[in-house]
Formats: C-alpha cells, structure tokens, sequence
C-alpha cells in the first residue's frame, strides 16, 4: 500500500489532466470517492482529474508531498502529507483511504488544512 499511496501523492503534481488522469488509474478504483470538508463528494476518475486541476488553478506552483509513512491494515490506511503554496507556505493534512485487494484506492475522507 505504501506505493500506492506514493503514487497517489505524485499524480497531484503532474502538470496536465492526461498526465493525471494517467497517474491515477494505476492508483484508483474506478469508482473511487472523494471527500473533505471544503470538497462536495467527487465520485470517478474523471470527477478526481477535475478536482486536481482545478487545485493547479487555484494554487499555481503548489506541490504536494508524502509526510508520514502510511499505516494499514484489513483495507483501511491512513497518513499525513503537505502542500507547499509558493508565497503562502507549507501546510499539513491527513487522509483515510479504503482500498481494495488490488491496493487500489476505492474510497478517500481528507481531512484538509484552512487555505
């Protein structure tokens, strides 16, 4: 699981939808969900490709990486990653994710800072 989540946490810092949507495929089940606080639930593929892009309009430059090594077990996993905001600065967050015996993600809560 750990690679998967490696792997998930890279596909947010491909520059174009092909590129992510590419990178999540490898990393999610099709009928993944998605949900924070500030995010409606996002349900698919293509709905998470338009979430990710729509963070590289919102924070141009901002990246994102692991922070924590990934707990799992029984198809539960949780860790920490951060999100560096050019001219804003480093902030912290968490997910829960759900995963299937393929290691593919099929369900996401993130647990998102204020930005």
């Amino acid at each position: 699981m750990k690679e998967t989540v490696e792997r998930y946490t890279s596909a947010w810092n491909e520059k174009t939808a092909a590129e992510v949507k590419n990178a999540l495929t490898k990393v999610l089940a099709e009928e993944i969900t998605y949900q924070d606080r500030q995010t409606p639930l996002v349900t698919g593929i293509d709905a998470f490709v338009d979430l990710v892009m729509t963070s590289h309009e919102k924070m141009p430059g901002r990246t994102f990486a692991l922070s924590s090594e990934p707990e799992y077990f029984g198809h539960h996993c949780y860790y920490s990653w951060s999100i560096n905001i050019p001219g804003t600065g480093e902030f912290t967050g968490r997910d829960y994710v759900e995963y299937n015996d393929e290691n593919k993600m099929t369900k996401i809560i993130g647990f998102v800072p204020n930005l």
